[in-house]
């Protein structure tokens, strides 16, 4: 018989409020810093190489005299005349001027004919169509000549 008995225990522990801070410790010394190490040797400068020597500068020379002015020589042709340029804009209109007077009223003309109308034929026309008048003769007679259309037919009784 096996007497292995195989527990498995699981505690649960209550826990307390997290505590106050505590103060923050004093720091520590500071180390000695070490005393600074010797300089090393400078090394030994070469030989300069000799320099050329600058020729000194020359004294300037005095100003000539100014000469004569030489004669003017003779004028050039007359070169071709140039295309002609582009026209120019149109101006703005001026202002319209005054009114003239009025002139004299002309004589008063003949009178004339009495015009006489009559009438001529009066003829019915197709149904749906326009009425039309025409005057014939010469003046002072005219004749009226007239076509209306027919009217539509009415109901019968």
């Amino acid at each position: 018989m096996n007497n292995d008995i195989n527990y498995v225990l699981d505690f649960i522990i209550p826990q307390g409020p997290t505590g106050p801070t505590g103060a923050t410790g004093s720091t520590g010394a500071t180390g000695l810093t070490g005393p600074t190490g010797p300089t090393g040797e400078v090394g030994a400068t070469g030989p300069t190489g000799p320099t050329g020597e600058i020729g000194a500068t020359g004294p300037t020379g005095p100003t000539g005299e100014i000469g004569a002015t030489g004669p003017t020589g003779p004028t050039g042709e007359i070169g071709a005349t140039g295309p002609t340029g582009p026209t120019g804009e149109i101006g703005a209109t001026g202002p319209t001027g005054p009114t003239g007077e009025v002139g004299a009223t002309g004589p008063t003309g003949p009178t004339g004919e009495t015009p006489t109308i009559a009438i001529g034929t009066v003829e019915t026309g197709a149904p749906g169509t326009d009425a039309t008048a025409t005057i014939t003769g010469s003046a002072p007679n005219f004749i009226l000549n007239l076509t209306i259309p027919q009217g539509p037919t009415g109901p019968s009784a």
